[in-house]
């Protein structure tokens, strides 16, 4: 009951707040009250209450006391009637049309932070209002438009949502409307409630069209009360809104306008005055305030009229009903009650205005049920009843009476005399000395009665109060619980709890409480170190009661004294016991946590001793050189296991003959924490060879010194940054460019062969280490500037770039760094773990992983949704919660999510697919009713168009038209359904002949039962007409598949039926199979068999038929694949299918994909599954520089397409060797290597083979140095081939490999002299005789080579010349002897002729040139093709072209000839082949 309590008090203009701190005790449940109240005749001020909420863990000053308990608490004796309005607001904006106007002086602890604003809106258009609000607790949001509450069944097109904001605190509701229409205008508002506490936000929204006014209920009013009336209309633009009374004008406002319409801000109002008391105010908006309505006013109306500027008009009457609130009597009830009487507490009605409603509170509470108090009510009264009376009866009791314009209140209380009894007793008690001991002591009565806690003076003997004897840390509280914060010994002794409350005899209870002690130890532990061989001695002394029990172990295994080195001895003390452990003497294997642990009756403690024993420790293990510098020597080595070791002595000298006396000696300190230690050696001279050799050591003595171990050092590295460094930003995310100059030459201490520049990320001011990127550029010019591109840095982050230069001996130091910032990119990685779960029938919870993406400014996420066969719906979200409304039942949901930032879209997660929920399904599609006999039905029906859910099974209601009982019903199970015609029929019997039945059908899910079908009728006749139970409709198929068509028929006689395929009756056809029920088979459909297909049944009496719509679903396309090649990745690319008769396909995809001579892998999973409503994708995790083969299948519920194949291969090369030796660098017995010099190009080097051989000799020799790895800071990898002979050459092959290929590359490289001087070239290695030789022979088989060639060409040519001549002479022949033979020339019986010998064609030739045998060729010649004027050429000749291209005469013909000719001798010059080939002759191009 601790906090700061706030009063505020308020009238009409004035409001004063004053601030309390209470400080009670905890169990102090009585709530404090204030009440304020002034003299009759004045205005009363509003007294509120507001505390912090007692029962939560944090304080909340939201909470009103008068809304914990619903009333204005009052005293005993006096009763206060409360009078509390409705809807009371603190603005001047009445929610409710019709409302009196009302002031709330405590807007209770709701707030609205974020709210919409007045927008004008034009049909067609989407609008969403947003309202954000926080509170205690979250709120909840209604949705009002005119004062009318808002909901999903208002319209289809309004969808309303509510989600927790993205700081956690408040609650985001939106209204979203699609496809406005102008009666959407109106005044919208939001109102956000939690508990009894609301708010509220309004503004108007308005949508072009013409003006209307909605209708409202009689409007009710307090006599006496001001009332605000506005008037609901809606259209825009609005000029002028207009009142009457009794067809008088009584408020006239000119609204504001849209801007092409004069605005004007005068307000006119007629000063006719109905009386003279009442007086209506205008407002700009047109609301009509009425200051004061009396109770002859009821049934009055009011007219409003809206003007638009075009002159259209709306009008609408409201009536006003005035009521008058409720007045209470003072409650009554009998005086002097007595426990186990009966009660009666009656309220009465002195006035007001029915119908008035009672409800009752006890102590500001609604009654609870256990209390068995029964209430009556009539109109104008109501009583509680309570049969026997108890003490949880008493309290106060709260009479609410309410009608439609006021509710009030009157307050008793009731109470009775009750002697104390025990809830609970108190008894004897043992406390732990030193603990917190609590003893209870509980009684109930009323008034509620006083407990004491007494203790005996044992010296004394004498009763004397708990808290004179204690002196502190004992506390008694009121509900008679006794608490010693720490027991001591002295709080022992005889106790006694006293009860009284002055009714009946008082309670007394004596008790004794004893104090016990626990074993415990003054200490925790003790540490111990000793030497090998010394004795040892532990001991523990554990302090409390008898008995102790004490147990010793070692590492958690209890101690065994079978040896006579461990002994044990126990000795009681006088407080406790005192165990002892004697080690003779001690052992490696002693060691350890020792534990002695000790219990008795009251409590258990155990004692550590910590043991150290010490021996000499034993040499250090592996050691070896990890690097080498000019300079320094980094070594390491891995620590002994079986002792303990301190430190380290490391002795180094030359290797001319120093003695290890004379060597310099350095001790180390051992690093607990490393596995292996390591020094590094410094101001060592460049190019010396040293030995090294180590020992360890520790308190007992220093080990023996391993073998040594020899190393060389290299030259020194550059010994200056360069300068000049410049960072620009490029147009790209996540790339830098960077410029800068040499060092100076002075600083190279050597040839420079490249430079390493380094990008570390600044995140929050501090570095990332793991996220710094280092990049080895070779030297472009020995003079000028150098610049290189930084690419795969983080985007939108800070870097600091700095360069060093690097030769063959090493790296130099870093430039000071330069900054610059990455572009912002897109977030990189989809949303990780998204989960879907159905909500509703309607509704889906979507919620996943928010990104950790650096480089990128998040803004929020794109969720794409779609069922199986439609469009993706975007939605964005700035929360990585979503609530998905308003759609399809019992659908499913293909869902992804991605990210998005400034830059753009990132990728989307992997699809997954939900299902909402079940729910009642929709009435059958389709029902239809037949006569199958005189004494029964046939019902058949379809499943449902909407389903909602798995169908379980159908009801069947069938009862007389002329009956007025209940159907019968009949359960018609799922499963009956036809596979093939997708309908239930179910027959009803043994009925009535001559009586019409109606019939109806419901389906039936797990949700419930649905909606009824319609109602179909039938009269039972002896005639049964013809009839067909099938339903028919739209159908669908496969193409290549079969279709079944069912025709189901009644009548009798029994019907004949005949098949209409598109209105034409079906008789023999190979695809179409009759039945023997009637039904029609057609076998491998397709296209040219889709359409109508109608059957017809006929019989005496009458006809029916039933129709089928068939369509034919055509097997899916192959992909289009679009392949775009990345280092470790192909980006695939595809066109979505196109859509059939303006509806999408489901189609889904399987993509397979194997290296150049793999075996085929799947993509999308290892079982093979398929991915839908993709239409790009990114295969990861490939080699780079590989070329793959892609394979991608389309499926859809017919079959799959023809697989679409492409290759294509991943960015990157086998490694680039240079070119020169210059990343070589040698001494007299080593030969380095520089790896930097190999250019990955692109592709990381994963293994690399360095083998040497010297000159003159055979065997490869492996280069055994350890290659190492990239250090940090970018230090190049070298290889070191070692041992070598001095002043020799060598042959070096090194092989580079990536997961391109290898790159494998020959160099020759000498050995110093042992004074490190160059020798020459290795000539004398070579036989001068021999390379003579060599030549000799070499152009010999070059010259040899070149008759050979010239004697086959010059013969060649001689041939293919004559072969020329005399085929152009054969062309002139031909084309003479068509010159000659003319039209003029020629006899009419030869001119008429058509030419023998025609040209056959084949599929294969018809587009080439024709070649003639050439056994025939001069005598057919040009005459194959001739024909008379405007005789077409015969039939069987294919012509390429058309009718226009052929001779239509023989000018023509001739013409043409002689162009050709010069083809025919422009071919022969190409021609390589046998002379006797014929002239290839173009025909009819």
């Amino acid at each position: 009951m601790r906090g700061v309590w706030l009063c505020f008090v308020g009238t009409f203009i004035f409001c004063a707040v004053t601030a309390i701190r209470v400080n009670l005790p905890d169990d102090y449940s009585h709530p404090i009250y204030r009440q304020y109240k002034k003299d009759r005749g004045r205005a009363f001020p509003g007294v509120s209450w507001i505390t912090p909420d007692i029962t939560r863990d944090s304080p909340n000053y939201g909470l009103r006391v008068d809304e914990l308990s619903g009333w204005t608490p009052t005293s005993r004796s006096t009763s206060y009637k409360k009078t509390r309005r409705k809807n009371d607001t603190i603005s001047f904006y009445t929610r409710h049309y019709g409302t009196r106007f009302k002031r709330d002086l405590v807007s209770g602890n709701v707030m609205i932070t974020q709210h919409f604003t007045e927008k004008i809106m034009t049909p067609g258009e989407d609008i969403s209002l947003q309202c954000s609000a926080t509170a205690s607790r979250p709120p909840r949001f209604i949705w009002e438009r005119d004062g009318v509450v808002i909901s999903s069944n208002t319209d289809s097109r309004y969808i309303l949502g509510q989600m927790m904001s993205s700081s956690g605190v408040g609650v985001v509701s939106h209204l979203n409307i699609s496809r406005m229409r102008v009666e959407d205008g109106g005044l919208y508002s939001c109102i956000a409630y939690e508990g009894d506490s609301s708010t509220s936000h309004i503004a108007r929204i308005d949508v072009y069209g013409p003006p209307y006014i909605r209708t409202l209920p009689p409007i009710k009013v307090q006599s006496g009360d001001s009332l605000k009336l506005r008037c609901p209309y809606y259209g825009y633009p609005i000029s002028k809104l207009e009142w009457e009374h009794k067809g008088r004008k009584i408020v006239s406002s000119l609204l504001p306008q849209h801007a092409r319409y004069k605005r004007t801000n005068i307000i006119s109002t007629q000063n006719a005055k109905r009386r003279k008391r009442q007086l209506f105010e205008p407002n700009e908006d047109g609301m009509l305030h009425i200051p004061r309505v009396l109770k002859e006013e009821n049934g009055e109306m009011y007219t409003c009229i809206v003007y638009s500027p075009s002159g259209e008009m709306a009008r609408r009457s409201f009536e006003i009903q005035v009521v008058e609130a409720p007045e209470l009597d003072e409650l009554r009830m009998g005086t002097g009650l007595k426990e186990g009487q009966i009660v009666q507490i009656t309220c009465n009605i002195m006035s007001g205005d029915p119908p008035i409603f009672f409800s009752w509170l006890k102590d500001g509470m609604k009654i609870p049920a256990s209390l068995k108090i029964t209430e009556r009510s009539s109109e104008l009264f109501s009583v509680l009843i309570i049969k026997r009376v108890a003490l949880e009866h008493c309290g106060k009791y709260t009479c609410i009476a309410t009608n439609h314009v006021g509710k009030v209140n009157q307050t008793a209380d009731l109470y009775i005399n009750v002697a104390p009894k025990w809830i609970e007793e108190p008894t004897n008690t043992s406390l732990l000395l030193g603990q917190r001991g609590i003893v209870y002591c509980n009684a109930n009565g009323y008034p509620a009665p006083q407990i004491h806690w007494m203790k005996r003076d044992a010296a004394l003997g004498i009763w004397r109060p708990v808290l004179d004897l204690a002196g502190g840390g004992v506390m008694s509280y009121p509900n008679g619980t006794l608490i010693i914060e720490v027991v001591s010994l002295s709080d022992e002794g005889m106790y006694a709890c006293n009860v009284e409350n002055g009714v009946g005899d008082a309670l007394n209870k004596n008790l004794w409480i004893s104090v016990n002690k626990p074993v415990h130890f003054e200490s925790l532990g003790a540490n111990l170190t000793t030497k090998v061989g010394l004795p040892l001695t532990l001991s523990c002394r554990p302090l409390g009661d008898s008995p102790i029990r004490i147990k010793w172990s070692l590492d958690g295994k209890p101690l065994e004294f079978t040896s006579s080195r461990l002994t044990i001895s126990e000795n009681p003390t006088t407080n406790g016991m005192k165990s002892t452990i004697n080690v003779n003497y001690v052992e490696p294997r002693d060691g350890g946590i020792y534990e002695c642990r000790a219990s008795n009756p009251y409590g258990v403690a155990a004692y550590n001793i910590y043991v150290k024993i010490l021996e000499p420790p034993t040499p250090p293990l592996d050691l070896q050189v990890d690097s080498v510098t000019g300079s320094a020597a980094k070594l390491s080595w891995r620590d002994t296991i079986s002792t303990h070791v301190q430190y380290y002595t490391v002795q180094y000298a030359t290797n001319d003959y120093m003695m290890w006396e004379s060597a310099k000696s350095i001790n180390i300190t051992r690093q607990d924490n490393d596995i292996r230690q390591n020094i590094e050696l410094r101001d060592l001279q460049p190019a010396v060879d040293y030995r090294v050799r180590i020992a360890s050591g520790n308190q007992v003595d220093l080990s023996p010194y391993t073998q040594p171990v020899h190393f060389t050092t290299l030259q020194e590295a550059p010994s200056s940054s360069p300068l000049g460094v410049q960072v620009q930003q490029t147009d790209n995310p996540g790339e830098l460019f960077v410029t800068w100059v040499p060092p100076p030459r002075e600083t190279h201490n050597g040839p420079l062969q490249g430079y390493h520049v380094k990008a570390v990320p600044r995140i929050s001011g501090e570095s990332g280490p793991n996220d710094t990127q280092t990049k080895m550029v070779k030297v472009s010019s020995r003079k000028g500037k150098q610049e290189t591109t930084l690419s795969g840095l983080l985007k939108n982050t800070r870097y600091a770039v700095s360069i060093s230069a690097f030769n063959s001996a090493g790296n130099g130091p870093f430039s000071l760094p330069v900054y610059q910032t990455t572009r912002e990119g897109a977030p990189e990685q989809p949303p990780l773990g998204v989960e879907c779960r159905g909500v509703s029938s309607s509704s889906l919870r979507i919620a996943w992983q928010p990104i950790t993406s650096h480089g990128s400014s998040l803004l929020g996420y794109f969720v794409h949704y779609s069922t199986d066969d439609g469009p993706w719906i975007n939605i964005t979200s700035p929360h990585t919660e979503l609530y998905l409304q308003a759609l399809m039942k019992y659908t499913n949901y293909t869902i992804k999510v991605a990210g998005f930032s400034n830059y753009g879209l990132g990728p989307f997660s992997y699809p997954i697919v939900c299902t909402t929920l079940q729910d009642v399904p929709g009435p059958p599609a389709a029902i239809k009713l037949l006569v199958s006999s005189p004494t029964s039905l046939l019902v058949s029906w379809k499943r449902p168009d909407q389903p909602n859910g798995e169908i379980t099974h159908y009801t069947v209601y069938v009862k007389p038209v002329s009956s007025t009982s209940a159907p019968q019903s009949y359960r018609v199970e799922s499963t009956q359904e036809s596979s093939l015609s997708r309908q239930l029929s179910f027959p009803l019997t043994e009925l009535s002949t001559g009586r019409q039945y109606e019939v109806f059908v419901r389906a039936h899910t797990a949700a419930g039962e649905g909606v009824a079908s319609s109602r179909v009728h039938a009269e039972l006749s002896s005639k049964v007409v013809a009839g067909v139970a099938s339903l028919g409709g739209p159908v669908s198929a496969g193409v290549g598949s079969s279709l079944l068509l069912v025709c189901q028929c009644v009548g009798a006689p029994p019907p004949r039926t005949v098949w209409y395929h598109k209105h034409n009756i079906i008789t023999h056809h190979p695809r179409f199979t009759r039945n023997h029920d009637d039904s029609l088979l057609i076998n491998n459909i397709d296209q040219s068999l889709s359409g109508n297909y109608t059957c017809l049944a006929k019989n005496l009496y009458g006809s029916d038929s039933v129709s089928y719509e068939v369509s034919v679903l055509p097997t899916p396309e192959p992909p289009t694949l679009r392949v775009t090649s990345h280092k470790n990745a192909l980006h695939l690319q595809w066109d979505p299918p196109r859509k059939i008769n303006g509806k999408s396909q489901k189609i889904s995809y399987n993509l397979s994909w194997k290296e150049a001579n793999g075996s085929w892998q799947d993509t999308w999973s290892n079982k093979g599954t398929s991915l839908q409503g993709v239409t790009e994708y990114t295969l990861q995790g490939l080699k780079c520089g590989t070329k793959y083969s892609l394979r991608m299948t389309a499926s859809n519920s017919v079959g799959s397409s023809q697989p679409a194949y492409v290759d294509a291969t991943t960015l990157g090369g086998v490694p680039i060797s240079p070119t020169s030796t210059e990343w070589f660098w040698s001494n007299a017995s080593h030969i380095y290597i520089q790896l930097s010099g190999w250019d990955d190009n692109g592709c990381e080097i994963t293994r690399w083979e360095v083998d040497y051989k010297e000159y003159g000799t055979k065997g490869w020799k492996r280069a055994e140095s350890r290659i190492p790895s990239p250090e940090p800071w970018g230090s190049p990898r070298a290889a070191a081939l070692g041992a070598l002979a001095a002043a020799r050459w060598y042959a070096v092959r090194v092989a580079a490999e990536n997961a391109a290929g290898v790159a494998t590359s020959l160099y020759s490289y000498a050995t110093t002299t042992v004074n490190g001087e160059s020798i020459g070239p290795p000539s004398e290695f070579f036989d001068l005789n021999m390379l003579v030789i060599i030549c000799s022979s070499i152009l010999l088989i070059i010259c040899a080579l070149t008759c050979v060639y010239i004697l086959v060409k010059k013969h060649n040519h001689s041939r293919l010349t004559e072969y020329r001549n005399s085929l152009t002479a054969e062309c002139k022949s031909e084309r003479s002897n068509v010159t000659a033979n003319t039209p003029q020339s020629i006899p009419t019986e030869v001119n008429n002729r058509v030419y023998s010998t025609p040209v056959h064609l084949t599929a294969d030739t018809k587009h080439e040139l024709y070649e003639i045998s050439p056994y025939a060729q001069f005598a057919i010649g040009f005459r194959t093709f001739g024909h008379v004027d405007n005789q077409e050429v015969p039939s069987r000749v294919h012509m390429p072209g058309n009718s226009k291209s052929r001779y239509d005469s023989e000018t023509s013909f001739q013409m043409r000839s002689e162009s050709e000719d010069s083809d025919c001798v422009s071919r022969t010059t190409t021609l390589k082949s046998a002379p006797r080939k014929a002239c290839r002759v173009p025909h009819h191009r």
